[in-house]
């Protein structure tokens, strides 16, 4: 809705006011809640947890579907640009490639290697999946930035699971 009210707006108006749509976004100061958080910050605290108690880590589903994560120090170098550059009142998606998705099972093995977890790993396949891909194409974002360079995924998560180790106690969860 906010599109359109964006779209109305600008015809009544002449405002140019647009929105962004990022895809799935993590990093430093994210909600860690198992419950409530986003994939990959929930993961990282169910590592932490696994690790600490000495327990498996369980996940849920096979691990198999895929997604587009883009790291929130890439997102907020993006929203700048946006905020500076970006004159059109359609939205904007800002994202990874479709070349970037990776698997859940991808995603667990980054972190569980980020936090050094030497424990078990289970996929519970009588949880369900969710839906395969949820892609979404960053075609106009290349078309304005061909050479944005996105943090790397392993690198990115390895950040992410520094910043929570050093930020426990504080950190949202």
């Amino acid at each position: 809705m906010i599109d359109v009210q964006n779209r109305a707006y600008h015809q009544q108006h002449g405002c140019k006011f647009t929105s962004v749509i990022p895809t799935n976004v993590f990093g430093p100061n994210d909600n860690f809640n198992i419950e409530d958080g986003h994939v990959l910050p929930g993961l990282i605290h169910k590592v932490y947890r696994a690790k600490e108690t000495g327990t498996a880590l369980s996940i849920w589903g096979t691990g198999k579907p895929r997604r587009q994560f883009i790291y929130s120090l890439d997102l907020a170098r993006l929203f700048i640009w946006v905020l500076r550059e970006y004159d059109e009142v359609d939205p904007i998606i800002l994202s990874v490639g479709e070349e970037d998705e990776v698997s859940i099972k991808e995603a667990a093995e980054s972190i569980v290697s980020a936090m050094d977890f030497k424990g078990e790993v289970i996929f519970d396949s009588t949880k369900s999946d969710g839906q395969f891909k949820k892609t979404a194409s960053n075609g106009k974002l290349r078309k304005y930035l061909p050479d944005f360079k996105f943090t790397p995924f392993n690198q990115a998560v390895q950040e992410t699971c520094d910043w929570f180790n050093a930020n426990y106690s504080a950190a949202r969860k």
